[in-house]
């Protein structure tokens, strides 16, 4: 992998110290609204302090999983929060995984503990922290801030992200705050600051959850979550925002959703929307313009975790020069792109075959299940997903991988 180098993020190039500098800067400004829900920025440190100096004498380990599956983008967040401060890896559950998905995440993981609302709590036979209860804020606010927090490292895991594919072994992709920070800079530079807030649309835990998060924090600005489709409001900016938010964050699959339910053009809409994921297919494409011809459209391609892109592309409306197909772009910043033949030889320009990726902006690592079968010896960044280059220079996803 090559060598990574600071990115332009000041001092702060942990996930935990983003989340510091933002406090400093606006102590009083809401981190995350989750419908009557709230919580300011300050307000999250001091609770975050506390539960990461709870976990840590409950025996948490430098490097170690914790799993952290919540009902509320508000407890999302302190939790992640502590975890990252006491230097463990976040191990997030989406707040509606059935069995299998849960049993895959746990199996990978390995995890010991974790940080769960009332109504996950039934879901893990394990040690777990309930942060809805009162008695766990009654034993944990009393505590004085461990010492030696924070303890987390630039290069050091943040984020453990399972995979999702049945047809795959459990495997899961280690992702380092650096990476985090890399992809998050790049992410700025392309669609700019999310100072005025996100906007998202989908449960705590899952990856565009938390590319929303992490992208509103570094510039302190508000998460507004809404973790339903279906109410006829997708794309409204919520009446407490500013006059128009900036950005808002959907899957490919979610913004359909949305968009479906949404007979005309909102009052307050959102000035970019970023989707993440898989390739935006073009009918979506069509669909947003006619509904939202002045709001930008762009796509990033995040096959396997979902998190960090590995190409990115700016949609235009009608008329414009638009890329056809399920074209995703160039790469993005300190990632490197490939096209490989079924012994992993890279191909000529123009052919076919299946796509990888290196690159400091990507996980560092790729582990599977204790005592099941995974393919460690592989590159932790394939796809899984046939692709080429086509004339314009641009990565152009062709279909699933074509296994043997």
């Amino acid at each position: 992998m090559p060598q990574k180098r600071p990115v332009p993020l000041g001092r702060a190039v942990t996930l935990d110290g983003l989340f510091a500098r933002a406090a400093g800067r606006r102590p009083g400004a809401t981190a995350v609204e989750d419908g009557s829900r709230s919580i300011t920025y300050e307000a999250a440190g001091k609770r975050s302090d506390r539960l990461a100096t709870a976990i840590l004498r409950s025996g948490v380990q430098l490097g170690d999983p914790v799993l952290v599956h919540c009902t509320d983008h508000v407890q999302a967040l302190v939790a992640q929060l502590a975890v990252l401060k006491a230097g463990g890896v976040c191990v997030p559950v989406p707040c509606g995984a059935g069995a299998g998905v849960r049993g895959r995440i746990a199996a990978v993981s390995g995890a010991e503990l974790v940080l769960c609302s009332g109504a996950t709590r039934t879901h893990w036979q394990r040690p777990a922290v309930v942060l809805d209860d009162e008695r766990t804020w009654a034993r944990v606010t009393p505590l004085r801030v461990d010492r030696s927090l924070p303890r987390s490292s630039p290069t050091d895991a943040a984020y453990l992200i399972v995979e999702q594919d049945p047809a795959g072994p459990p495997a899961g992709h280690l992702i380092d705050h650096r990476a985090w920070a890399l992809a998050l800079t790049d992410r700025v530079r392309r669609a700019g600051r999310a100072d005025r807030g996100v906007l998202c649309r989908a449960e705590p835990g899952g990856p565009d959850t938390l590319t929303s998060m992490w992208w509103s924090i570094a510039a302190g600005g508000t998460l507004h979550a809404r973790q339903t489709v279906g109410t006829g409001s997708g794309l409204a900016v919520p009446r407490s925002g500013p006059g128009r938010i900036a950005t808002a964050v959907f899957s490919p699959q979610t913004y359909a959703a949305v968009l479906a339910e949404t007979a005309r053009p909102p009052a307050r809409g959102p000035g970019t929307v970023v989707l993440v994921g898989e390739p935006c297919p073009p009918g979506l494409v069509d669909r947003h313009f006619a509904l939202l011809p002045h709001t930008r459209l762009l796509a990033e391609f995040s096959p396997l975790d979902g998190a960090l892109p590995w190409a990115a592309v700016e949609h235009a409306p009608p008329g414009g020069d638009r890329p056809g197909g399920h074209v995703v772009g160039g790469a993005t910043t300190r990632v490197r792109i490939t096209i490989r033949d079924i012994e992993g030889r890279v191909v000529p320009m123009g052919s076919t075959g299946e796509i990888w990726a290196s690159g400091a902006a990507l996980p560092f690592d790729r582990l599977g299940a204790r005592g099941l079968s995974a393919p460690l010896g592989t590159p932790c960044a394939v796809s899984g997903r046939m692709g080429r280059w086509n004339d314009d220079g641009l990565l152009e996803v062709t279909g699933p991988r074509v296994r043997a």
